[in-house]
C-alpha cells in the first residue's frame, strides 16, 4: 500500500484537472484510496498486475458517478424551479392544517414503542427493505414485518381521524391516505 501513496499528488492533479475543483478532487482522492483498500481486501489472494492503473480507474469511476450525481441534482433543480414557477402560494389555511397534520403525524409516531417506531421509519422514511432492516438491526424479516404492519394501523388510526376533522378542499397526504387508512403497506 505504501507504494500507492507516492501516486497520491498526480492522482489528485489528475482529479483536479478533470473535475476543475480542487476540494472535489481531494474528496475524490480520499474515496479513491477507501475504494481500493476495500477491492485488495477482498481480493487478498489475487495478485494486482498494476494498483496504480487501478487506483486510476476506481478515480475515473468515481468522477462518473460524480458527474451522473451532479447531472441528477442539475434536472431535479431545474424540475423544482419549473414546478415553483406554476404555483401560487397555498391558503393560509392550508398551511394552518398542513401544521397541525404534521405535529399529530410526529405526536403518533412518538407514541409509538421504540422499536416499532425505529423500524417503521427506516422502511417509510428510508425506504430500507425488510431485509435490510432486518440485517441492519440483527432481528428477523418476519418481526420487521409485524413491527411496520403494526405502525401502519397505528398511523392509519390517525389519519382516519385527520381525515374526519380536515375542511374538504385539503388533501394533505398526497396520495397516502388509502394506504394508510385502509392499513395496506408497500413491499
Amino acid at each position: 500500500m505504501a507504494d500507492l501513496l507516492v501516486h497520491y499528488r498526480e492522482l489528485r492533479r489528475f482529479l483536479a484537472r478533470k473535475l476543475g475543483n480542487p476540494v472535489d478532487a481531494e474528496d475524490i482522492a480520499q474515496s479513491t484510496y477507501e475504494q481500493l483498500l476495500l477491492t485488495l481486501q477482498r481480493k487478498l489472494d489475487v495478485s494486482v498486475e498494476s494498483p496504480r492503473a487501478l487506483l486510476f480507474r476506481i478515480a475515473h469511476n468515481l468522477c462518473v458517478d460524480h458527474y451522473r450525481r451532479q447531472q441528477t441534482s442539475r434536472n431535479w433543480a431545474g424540475q423544482q424551479a419549473a414546478t415553483a414557477a406554476g404555483q401560487t402560494a397555498p391558503a393560509a389555511d392550508y398551511l394552518v392544517a398542513q401544521r397541525q397534520i404534521l405535529e399529530l403525524v410526529v405526536a403518533q409516531l412518538l407514541r409509538l414503542p421504540p422499536a416499532r417506531r425505529h423500524v417503521f421509519l427506516l422502511f417509510r422514511a428510508y425506504g430500507m427493505s425488510r431485509a435490510e432492516i432486518a440485517a441492519h438491526l440483527g432481528i428477523g424479516e418476519s418481526t420487521v414485518a409485524k413491527h411496520v404492519v403494526r405502525a401502519t394501523l397505528d398511523c392509519a388510526r390517525i389519519f382516519a381521524e385527520l381525515r374526519a376533522s380536515m375542511p374538504e378542499h385539503i388533501e394533505p397526504w398526497n396520495g397516502l391516505s388509502a394506504e394508510y387508512s385502509t392499513g395496506q403497506e408497500n413491499g
